[in-house]
Parts: C-alpha cells; structure tokens; sequence
C-alpha cells in the first residue's frame, strides 16, 4: 500500500495518524490534520533516556489494534501445557526401563517435557512474530494466516527448540555441579545466553536460517546496532513482577481466609485465589504477547526495517554498561 508523501519527501504514517484524508486534485495538502512532516515521539518517550516500559508501552499500542493476535499466547500456554504432561509419561517409562531408576526416569520424563514445551513456545511466538510483522508492513494478520505461516517452518522450529533446550540443560548441570560457582557461571552464561539469542526468534522467520547461524545473526545484531559490552535496559522480570505483585498479594490473603476457620471465610478465600489465578493467567499471556511483539520491533529497528514505533525508543533497547540505568 502506498501513502501520500509531503513537497519534502516525508510519507504518513497510517500507523500514528489513521487513514489518510482524500488529497484535492492538483494540490498537496497534509492527509491528515494532527500529520507533521517528522512526528516527535510521544510525550515521556525521552530522545536521550529511552526505557525498557517506555519500548513495552508502545509495543502495547501497537498490539492492541490487533487484539486477536493475543490469543496466540494463551493457546501457546493451554497447548504447551498439555504437550509436557503428554511427553513426559513415555519419557518417564523410557527411563525406568533403561535404567531402572526412578531418578533417571524423572529425568528423561523432565527433559521430554521441557522439549515439548519449548517447541510449542517457539511455534506461537513464531506466529506472533509473523503478525507483528505484517502488521508493520501494512497488513492485517489473522490467526488462520500467521499459524499456517509459522507451520511452513516447523523444522527451524524444532531444530531451534532442541538447541535452546540442550543449553538450557547443559547451563542447569554446570550450576548443579560445581556447587557455588557453578551458580555464578550458570548466571552469567544463562544471561549471556539471553542477551545473545535475544532476536533468535524473529531471524528465523525474517531470514529463515538454522538455529546456530541464527544465533549468530542475532548476537552480531545486537552488537553492530547498540554496540559491544552490553547490558539490556528491557528489564521485563522487573516489570512483569512489579505487574504481578497485586495479584500475588490476592493468592496469599485467599489462603489466609481459607485458614480462618469459618466457612463464609473459606468460600471467599477460595473465590480470591480462583480469581488471582485467572488474573495471573491473563496478565501472563498479555505480557508474552507484549514481550514477543517488543522483539519484532526490534529486530525491525536493528536489520534498518519501518517501524510504526518512533526509532528513538528502539534505540535505547540495549545501551552500553557506562549508560544511563533504566529499565
């Protein structure tokens, strides 16, 4: 779809302004009212102090105009749920026959789920990527479209599932092993790890690479864009946990109404914890959804593609260890 540009070359952004005004025949006209030809970012989205909420708030804004795709996270949840408790039963008999024990069929049957569940993760996130990436471009994604789209790369999905969980694995025995610095290595190579494959996900689908070399590509990204000897200013456990700490707060007073030994008490305690659960359920996938759209946006940003996001909040994603601490 192309949109009217100004005398001095400026397109409108359908995404910040709407739809464009009908432009009279013979003369240009801005398309819309509120249009300046270089929009300032929104008021509070500093230029200089870029934050990880401020990137969060205006992924939200984006998401939000297609609320369908927030259904991807929850089937992601149901489905990822049901594919662990599935794969760890035969997992869990695989082990006790081959080894006999009920420690190592534990372990198979552990292994079988995470896989499961990774693979189911990656699958919908994949699909949200796909999403917010037709919805930059211009496009309306439906569910139908970004589910089948994902689907056609099932096997960069599996194969990426297999490497995020063997790291995973291989991060967990080091800290196992080696006792209190084996925590510390594990820490610093778990977020090393993060850092590095940070933008796995939507190279896969932009640029259909295997696991490994897409984990290159995602570390040389973040590198060339923001620079080497970096912290990530997208705090989301920070955020996702100030978020959560209400509806934590509601499942600890449920369970003391259900100690206080009166039945009207007990019936409101349960209601409580119900609802917190239902609450933290939807606040979970809203976030998922929030955090896998940030990611495309991002990934957009660093490869030099439009975004409908002012570029001065991309930029303060990561920022160098000597910059200004935000989140």
């Amino acid at each position: 779809m192309t949109y009217p540009t100004d005398p001095a070359g400026n397109q409108y952004d359908p995404y910040r302004y709407g739809p464009p005004a009908p432009q009279p025949p013979g003369q240009w006209q801005p398309p819309y009212p509120q249009w300046q030809p270089q929009p300032q970012p929104r008021e509070g989205w500093s230029t200089a102090r870029a934050t990880g909420r401020q990137i969060l708030s205006a992924s939200w804004e984006l998401l939000r105009r297609e609320r369908s795709m927030l259904v991807l996270p929850f089937l992601s949840l149901v489905l990822g749920l049901a594919a662990a408790a599935i794969l760890f039963g035969p997992g869990w008999a695989l082990g006790r026959v081959f080894a006999h024990s009920d420690q190592a069929a534990g372990w198979v049957g552990g292994v079988l789920a995470v896989l499961g569940l990774s693979i189911v993760s990656i699958y919908f996130q994949a699909a949200l990527v796909i999403g917010a990436n037709q919805q930059a471009d211009g496009g309306t994604p439906t569910l139908g479209g970004v589910l089948a789209a994902a689907w056609s790369m099932r096997g960069r999905i599996i194969s990426w599932a297999l490497v995020t969980t063997t790291v995973g694995l291989a991060i967990r025995a080091l800290e196992q092993r080696l006792g209190i610095l084996g925590r510390l290595l594990g820490l610093f190579a778990g977020l090393a790890w993060a850092i590095a494959s940070y933008l796995v996900v939507p190279v896969l689908v932009a640029e259909g690479l295997g696991p490994i070399a897409a984990v290159r590509r995602s570390g040389a990204l973040i590198a060339q864009r923001w620079g080497t000897g970096l912290r990530t200013t997208l705090r989301w456990g920070a955020i996702q946990f100030l978020i959560l700490l209400p509806i934590l707060f509601a499942f600890i007073a449920g369970f003391v109404m259900l100690g206080t030994g009166t039945s009207g008490m007990r019936v409101v305690g349960g209601l409580v914890i119900a609802a917190a659960v239902l609450a933290f359920i939807a606040a979970s996938v809203v976030f998922a959804a929030i955090s896998t759209y940030a990611q495309a946006m991002i990934y957009r940003y660093a490869v030099g593609r439009p975004i409908p996001i002012p570029a001065e909040v991309m930029s303060g994603a990561f920022m160098p260890k000597r910059g200004r601490r935000g989140y």
